[in-house]
């Protein structure tokens, strides 16, 4: 009796084992925690000594574009893409930004070192390819196992690591770099969640000569509502906190547009509330002109940008069509000035 409790002993305690053990290698990435909010310098360049630029007569740019790793839209699919398909993707970002000369790029999904993008570090990549010299990174995904597309199971298997970065031509190293987590999906299981990304808002304090900028880069919850509504009212809270102080510019993909039958609450009418932010595009022209999602027939505005009226004034907006279906979103660029204040 003795021994056949101890076979059945051992019958459930080795699948339970390798479960958990599983389970946190699954779970556990290959990431160092301490650089999950790191800033980094992908060039010697500096100023030169004695250089002047009066801010109040310069325009700057700035670019949110949620990159979907350079997949374009084969992202969230089980379509094979190669090497060649992620260079190819890579070479037309960086050709169709260079046509806007960003001053500032905010990317959203932008790979690190994964398995699924050939591990090219594409914020290097592309920073190096459009002269941004300084750069914040946010990890928002580091797992060794992702349960998703459901098939073929080796999809699943292999290193991600993937966030967001805030990318800048400005020679002057980013100041602070905070990367905020937010709520989880509260009726997800916990395993769900375990594997599943980092909803964040990464935000940046950028200096240029006297002043400076604080730009929030946000990738707001894709499939529920309420937590995209709560999350979304949490960022709108802390820009305007951050605006008693300093100009903002809060953009991302918020993962809200006013023509979605999906939507019943439509989180972007959070943003619009606010008192203290302005949508660079109007709301009034929040068509499928000013649309960003999906990059092949642009039907959706998931992506935004918000900034201080006092403290900023717009000079331009413009979707970045020549960008294509690198990714399944398509960029938007925002020209401005910055005020006296």
């Amino acid at each position: 009796m003795k021994m056949l409790l101890k076979g059945l002993g051992l019958l459930v305690g080795l699948p339970t084992a390798a479960i958990a053990l599983f389970y946190f290698w699954g779970t556990s990435g290959s990431g160092n925690k301490q650089n999950y909010a790191a800033t980094v310098n992908y060039s010697a360049g500096g100023l030169n000594e004695g250089e002047v630029v009066m801010l109040d007569e310069v325009s700057h740019t700035i670019v949110s574009y949620n990159l979907g790793y350079l997949s374009g839209l084969a992202n969230n699919t089980t379509a094979k893409t190669d090497r060649d398909f992620f260079e190819a993707n890579q070479r037309q970002v960086i050709a169709a930004l260079k046509q806007v000369k960003p001053d500032i790029v905010a990317f959203q999904e932008i790979d690190f070192d994964s398995k699924r993008s050939y591990g090219v570090n594409q914020a290097k990549a592309i920073a190096q390819g459009l002269d941004l010299i300084n750069g914040a990174i946010a990890i928002s995904w580091d797992k060794n196992y992702v349960p998703f597309p459901f098939w073929p199971l080796s999809a699943h298997f292999g290193k991600i690591l993937s966030g967001q970065a805030i990318l800048s031509r400005w020679p002057f190293p980013i100041q602070k770099n905070s990367r905020v987590v937010l709520e989880k999906v509260a009726s997800n299981p916990f395993y769900y969640n375990a594997f599943y990304l980092d909803r964040l808002a990464q935000v940046a304090e950028i200096s240029l000569y006297d002043k400076t900028l604080i730009v929030i880069s946000v990738h707001l919850e894709a499939f529920d509502e309420p937590t995209r509504v709560s999350q979304t009212r949490f960022v709108r809270s802390l820009a305007e906190d951050y605006a008693k102080t300093y100009p903002v510019i809060v953009l991302g993909d918020f993962n809200s547009s006013p023509n979605r039958a999906e939507e019943t609450e439509f989180s972007i009418k959070e943003m619009a509330a606010s008192e203290q932010f302005v949508s660079a595009v109007p709301e009034a022209d929040w068509g499928k002109a000013a649309a960003t999602f999906p990059s092949d027939q642009p039907e959706y505005k998931l992506d935004y940008i918000w900034y201080t009226p006092s403290t900023i004034e717009v000079l331009k907006t413009e979707v970045v069509s020549a960008a294509g279906e690198a990714s399944d979103h398509l960029p938007l660029m925002m020209n401005f000035r910055l005020k006296q204040y």
